[in-house]
């Protein structure tokens, strides 16, 4: 019962939160604060119905420059679990289809967001050419899941390519933020949910300038070799 009571209070929330955003985002059009304040609501308040603590080491590492923000995707509660530590100016490379939910695919619009469609080719190239103008020409943060989907409590998926030679492109640094698995306090397949602290690590900014394309396969493996080595040093 106490899964459910609190599940449905925090779908209840992140409604009110939905709602509320949305109206926000018609006035604050092409501009990220209304992504910044969706996610910070939604974490800030969600996570204390949840009953669960998010405690970020290396908030120090997160760059005031434009940097590309590299995050592991675990389910669509990564919204609670991050949102409190969602840096302000930043957009978030996503799927097109994601506009088609009621409310928040206009959120996800109107915050300036990079929406790809998978079933484009064409599209990646023109994902690489709007991160890189976001980034360079803008400032914004990119906050990117190498992933590129989400790993259902299967542990680290395989990473993309595209992330790294988005970084490239734009000659920004990587910052690597390193998601603890959820599954030892919320696990929603087996209906379960207890009170703890979750552990979010925000590793030091890797730089990418002076690399080419050719160095984004390397790029990919040192860097998911160093999440692996964090997500296994997490004590639960």
């Amino acid at each position: 019962m106490n899964y459910r009571i609190r599940m449905l209070i925090a779908g209840i929330w992140a409604g009110i939160v939905t709602l509320l955003v949305f109206f926000i985002s018609l006035v604050t059009w092409s501009r990220p604060f209304s992504a910044w304040l969706y996610a910070r609501m939604l974490g800030g308040v969600g996570m204390r119905i949840l009953g669960i603590k998010v405690r970020v080491e290396g908030k120090e590492n997160l760059a005031s420059e434009p940097a590309v923000l590299m995050v592991n995707h675990q389910s669509n509660l990564d919204a609670f679990f991050m949102g409190s530590m969602y840096p302000r100016n930043t957009i978030v490379l996503a799927k097109r289809e994601m506009l088609k939910v009621p409310l928040f695919g206009i959120i996800l619009l109107a915050s300036g967001n990079i929406l790809v469609d998978r079933e484009d080719a064409s599209g990646a190239k023109k994902a690489v050419t709007d991160a890189t103008n976001a980034i360079k020409k803008r400032g914004r943060h990119l906050w990117i899941f190498p992933e590129g989907t989400r790993s259902k409590g299967k542990g680290l998926g395989e990473f993309k390519k595209g992330a790294f030679v988005m970084a490239i492109a734009a000659q920004a640094p990587i910052i690597p933020i390193v998601n603890q698995s959820m599954g030892h306090l919320l696990d929603p397949a087996r209906k379960f949910l207890k009170s703890g602290t979750h552990h979010v690590k925000v590793l030091p900014a890797i730089p990418t300038k002076g690399l080419r394309f050719r160095d984004a396969d390397r790029l990919l493996n040192e860097i998911r070799a160093s999440f692996e080595k964090e997500l296994e040093g997490f004590t639960i």
